[in-house]
């Protein structure tokens, strides 16, 4: 079985895709390694709304459940979260994988992308962030010479993967 392991920024459709098809798919969300009250039946509503408490050294246990889910796991698809020191670590552990973000050259692509997080219940100090992330990611894909699915607009990563014939 092709194992394909997805770094993915937010909002191209991993959850949702992860919803769909449970049985290829799982989106390796980092909150449940992140905070120590994180419940997965939380609404993003519910979750920005709490205080939040962050697990000790928890990016540790987040690679941990990675490397089990790549050696272990019967996904064909495994998302994980995209940050540039997930990145490096993925890197240096030698673990083939994929970058999956938004074209951040695309005329009207922060109002779009704040639009979807709005209506996903993401607050403005985190929508303003994620925005202002997605150029260094893009930038560190392209200067790593990383693999990497360009989504424009009112695209998502489900239609990407079927034409990419990695999911079916």
């Amino acid at each position: 079985m092709d194992k394909h392991i997805i770094a993915g920024f937010a909002g191209i459709g991993k959850t949702v895709l992860g919803k769909l098809d449970s049985k290829n798919v799982i989106d390796m969300e980092i909150r449940p390694y992140k905070y120590a009250n994180y419940k997965s039946e939380y609404k993003l509503e519910q979750w920005y709304s709490m205080e939040h408490i962050l697990n000790d050294n928890f990016l540790p246990r987040y690679f941990e459940a990675i490397k089990d889910e790549i050696e272990n796991g019967t996904h064909r698809i495994v998302f994980i979260w995209l940050t540039i020191e997930v990145l490096q670590w993925i890197i240096n552990e030698n673990i083939p994988f994929t970058v999956a973000t938004w074209n951040d050259k695309e005329d009207g692509i922060e109002v779009f992308l704040d639009e979807l997080y709005i209506k996903r219940g993401n607050p403005a100090h985190w929508r303003k962030k994620v925005l202002e992330y997605l150029p260094e990611i893009n930038s560190f894909a392209e200067e790593n010479k990383l693999q990497t699915i360009i989504l424009n607009k009112n695209e998502n990563i489900q239609n990407k993967l079927k034409e990419m014939k990695w999911l079916d």
